[in-house]
């Protein structure tokens, strides 16, 4: 959802984890770089956080980045409840869905 937002030039400010500076990967590491420096080109603000800090281990447990959005992107709260819809529907095969498997009988007094 970051990296969709500043496609949308609606970081305000961005919030990263040191540490993904020190991946292995050069790839990532290219990635969060060129995120930061595309936010700065939009005016964005970007606020590094030490992972040797409570905040940046806090932060580091969500992915290392995070952002505060200059206006509200309704496009990424509809992707979120569409992949934990399509989640909630999956049942695993010859098993049944427990709403289908229940019924209900009423006996008059």
């Amino acid at each position: 959802p970051v990296f969709k937002a500043n496609q949308q030039n609606a970081i305000e400010v961005l919030l990263i984890s040191d540490n993904l500076f020190r991946s292995q990967d050069i790839a990532t590491r290219k990635k969060y770089v060129d995120l930061t420096e595309s936010v700065k080109e939009n005016a964005g603000e970007v606020k590094i956080f030490s992972s040797l800090h409570v905040s940046g281990e806090q932060l580091a447990k969500f992915s290392g980045v995070a952002a505060i959005l200059r206006f509200p992107l309704p496009d990424l709260d509809e992707d979120e409840i569409d992949s934990e819809d399509s989640d909630d529907e999956k049942v695993p095969e010859g098993s049944k869905n427990l709403e289908e498997s229940t019924t209900t009988t009423t006996t008059p007094i």
